[in-house]
């Protein structure tokens, strides 16, 4: 006779009952012993990776910040240095117009000085000129006198004369 076994419906499957119990168990152990164990370990790994991802993430930020800060501040410096550059330049445009106007005052003040100076020298000229004048006159009166006159008066005497003739017809040309 043969005996017929009773036959677990696993094993009309193809699976052997016990093989798949005792893997069950030792899957449960193994699962429990990496839950206690193991699984803390790399969630803590897990947990340190995430906070430096997100430090990462937070420094790029504070450094795009930062880079955008530090841009705006350039900005600023440039637009001030621009400001000031624009300032000295005026400062300089304006000394310079100043010494124009100096050194043009300068000038003028010389040329006024050499123009007295000439019109100072024209009437030393025509002053002299003039004596010149006034001498020849009188010699030549002198001259012209002796010839008309020809009596016994002293050349001295004869020029005293004509030179206060000379002098009272200036003088009443000046009037």
């Amino acid at each position: 006779m043969t005996l017929i076994l009773a036959a677990s419906p696993l094993e009309g499957l193809g699976i052997n009952t016990f093989a798949f119990l005792s893997q069950l168990v030792s899957f449960i152990i193994v699962l429990i012993l990496l839950r206690k164990w193991a699984l803390p370990t790399v969630q803590r790994m897990l947990d340190r990776r995430a906070a430096l991802i997100r430090e990462g993430i937070e420094n790029a930020e504070r450094a795009r910040e930062e880079l955008k800060n530090a841009t705006a501040r350039a900005e600023q410096l440039l637009a001030e240095a621009r400001r000031e550059a624009q300032e000295v330049i005026a400062s300089a445009q304006r000394a310079a117009e100043r010494e124009a106007r100096r050194i043009e005052e300068e000038a003028l003040a010389r040329a006024r000085q050499i123009e007295q100076q000439q019109v100072e020298r024209i009437r030393q000229e025509a002053a002299r000129a003039r004596a010149d004048l006034s001498r020849l006159v009188v010699n030549l009166s002198i001259a012209a006198a002796s010839k008309v006159i020809s009596k016994s008066v002293d050349s001295s005497d004869n020029r005293r004369l004509v030179e206060e003739f000379v002098n009272a017809s200036q003088a009443t040309k000046g009037q």
